[in-house]
């Protein structure tokens, strides 16, 4: 990532880099909190953060091509997407990498019966959170990511899912600009985008940047990312900034901001998210195209 981290972010990310390295578990992951069992997100991210290999990735339990996050649970396939992302920025992984994305392109959104309930179209099959269940803003994003990253790999295949999924995405942006986690309407009313959704959407479409949705959406982030002030939300709008060669500053130091707050070192996930955004990593962007 370019620039120089903000004098508060210095200041706190010693802090973080010293919290997430002293809450690692024995088996090489973390949990959402420390102390408790390692899953698949919060240690994608700290791996990330730390710019550590992914050992612990490629040595995870398996399950068929999937890595377990929780024993017995549905595989979740933003989890399953954003482990190849992290594995495939670095080489010596990329097979693992390569391999996660060949699943996901089987891997599809349940279709419905068109309903005035909503306004969008429902025989769009993108990527689901889990099996049997609609296509989500957040799964779309990381699958579609990982997807795009390895198109040439992966053949026509590649090319049917990412067409599908970005046609759910423009389908389903919000009338002002921007994501909310499913559709865009109810019952007639208009849902308000997320900033952290919207960020996500803006980092998947990156390399969509005269598309007016992807326009809409990065004015309606820069314009509001200070109402969601999350080390979630605020970590991506960072990235998405960044892939968009937009000028991301002011949310990096408003996000170093965050951290100096006496909660903000709770969460492993927020912690590692935060890291990462606040640091240049030598090895380049894992999140750009």
């Amino acid at each position: 990532m370019q620039g120089d981290p903000t004098p508060a972010a210095t200041r706190t990310t010693a802090d973080v880099r010293k919290a997430l390295l002293s809450s690692r578990n024995t088996d090489g992951g973390w949990g959402y909190y420390p102390g408790k069992t390692s899953r698949l997100e919060p240690t994608a991210w700290a791996l990330l953060a730390l710019n550590e290999s992914p050992g612990s990735l490629k040595n995870w339990r398996l399950q068929g091509p999937w890595r377990v996050d929780v024993a017995g649970a549905p595989v979740n396939y933003a989890f399953q997407a954003l482990s190849g992302l992290v594995m495939l920025h670095h080489a010596d992984y990329a097979q693992d990498a390569s391999a996660i994305a060949r699943s996901l392109l089987d891997i599809k959104g349940v279709s419905f019966d068109q309903t005035d309930a909503i306004r969008q179209d429902n025989s769009l099959q993108a990527w689901p959170w889990v099996d049997g269940t609609f296509s989500w803003v957040e799964p779309t994003c990381w699958c579609l990511l990982l997807v795009k990253k390895l198109r040439k790999q992966l053949g026509a295949g590649a090319d049917e899912r990412i067409g599908v999924a970005e046609a759910m995405l423009r389908d389903r942006a919000c009338r002002d600009g921007g994501w909310n986690y499913g559709g865009s309407n109810v019952y007639g009313q208009e849902l308000y985008p997320y900033v952290s959704t919207t960020a996500l959407g803006l980092i998947a479409m990156q390399d969509r940047t005269g598309d007016p949705i992807v326009t809409s959406a990065l004015q309606r982030l820069e314009a509001t990312y200070t109402s969601e002030p999350t080390s979630m939300a605020l970590a991506l709008t960072v990235i998405a900034l960044e892939t968009h060669k937009r000028p991301r500053d002011a949310a990096r130091a408003l996000l170093a901001r965050q951290l100096l707050k006496p909660d903000a070192m709770t969460s492993t996930l927020g912690r590692a998210m935060s890291l990462y955004a606040l640091t240049d990593s030598p090895d380049g962007h894992a999140f750009r195209l």
